[in-house]
C-alpha cells in the first residue's frame, strides 16, 4: 500500500496583513519601515540583473491574491551595494539579491501584479540599459528608457529578513524525506540549463535548504518538506 502524502505545514514565518489581519505563522517580525511623504530613496541597477532577480523570486510567492501580504515580493538594498528581493508562500521562501550602480532603497512591498509590470517595462532595455527604480512615499516608480510606470506599494507586515531560518547550522541525520515536485521544479528554471542544483538537509521534517548557482543573481532558498505518514 502506498502511503499517504500531505503538506507538512508552512514555513515557519509570521506575516500579518494590516488591512485583513491574516495571521500567516510563527515568527516574530519588525515592521517594514516607513518612508515619510517628503523623502525620495532611489536605487539603479542593470536591467538584465533585475529580470532575473524578480522573475526567480516571483515563483516564490503565492499566488492567492486574498493573501496580498504573500501575493508580493519585497525589495530593498542591503549596504551599499545590492538590492534584494525576497518572497515566500508559507511553503517555500527565496532571496536574491544583485549589484547596484548606486542608491538606497527602504523595504518596498510590491504586489504579485505589479512584479509583472515591473519586469515587462525592463525587458524594454534588456539589451544594454539601467533600471532607475524610485520611491516616494508609498509611490514607486520604475523607469527606463523614457518609459516609465508608478505602483501603489502593499501596506502590510513582512519580514525584513529570512537570516534566522536560513543561518541555521543545526543538522540531523535521516533517511527519507519527501517534498512537493511542483515546487521544487521553480529551482530548475532559475538555475538555468545545464546548471546543478544543491540540495542540503537539516533533519526530519526540518526545511530543505536550497542552493543556487550563482549568475546575476546570488540565490537562498528554503523549501519545507511533506510528511509521510
Amino acid at each position: 500500500m502506498l502511503s499517504i502524502v500531505r503538506e507538512s505545514g508552512p514555513v515557519p514565518s509570521r506575516i500579518t496583513n494590516k488591512n485583513k489581519g491574516e495571521d500567516m505563522s510563527t515568527i516574530e517580525q519588525t515592521k517594514s519601515q516607513s518612508v515619510k511623504e517628503s523623502e525620495s530613496q532611489s536605487v539603479e541597477v542593470q536591467a538584465l540583473a533585475l529580470i532575473d532577480l524578480l522573475e526567480g523570486a516571483s515563483t516564490h510567492a503565492s499566488k492567492d491574491k486574498s493573501l496580498r501580504a504573500l501575493n508580493s515580493v519585497q525589495l530593498e538594498s542591503e549596504g551599499a551595494g545590492y538590492l534584494v528581493a525576497r518572497s515566500t508562500d508559507r511553503y517555500r521562501l527565496i532571496e536574491g539579491k544583485i549589484e547596484v550602480e548606486y542608491g538606497q532603497l527602504s523595504p518596498s512591498l510590491i504586489a504579485f501584479d505589479d512584479v509583472k509590470r515591473v519586469i515587462a517595462i525592463a525587458k524594454e532595455g534588456k539589451v544594454s540599459g539601467k533600471v532607475s527604480i524610485t520611491r516616494i512615499a508609498d509611490l514607486l516608480t520604475v523607469s527606463i528608457n523614457g518609459s516609465a510606470i508608478t505602483l501603489t506599494l502593499l501596506d502590510a507586515n513582512y519580514p525584513t529578513t529570512f537570516d534566522d531560518l536560513l543561518n541555521k547550522s543545526e543538522r540531523e541525520q535521516l533517511s527519507e524525506i519527501a517534498f512537493n515536485p511542483a515546487l521544487f521544479a521553480d529551482y530548475a528554471k532559475i538555475a538555468g540549463k545545464g546548471n546543478a542544483v544543491r540540495v542540503e538537509f537539516m533533519g526530519k521534517g526540518k526545511p530543505i535548504i536550497i542552493h543556487l548557482p550563482v549568475t546575476k543573481v546570488e540565490w537562498r532558498a528554503l523549501l519545507m518538506p511533506m510528511r509521510i505518514i
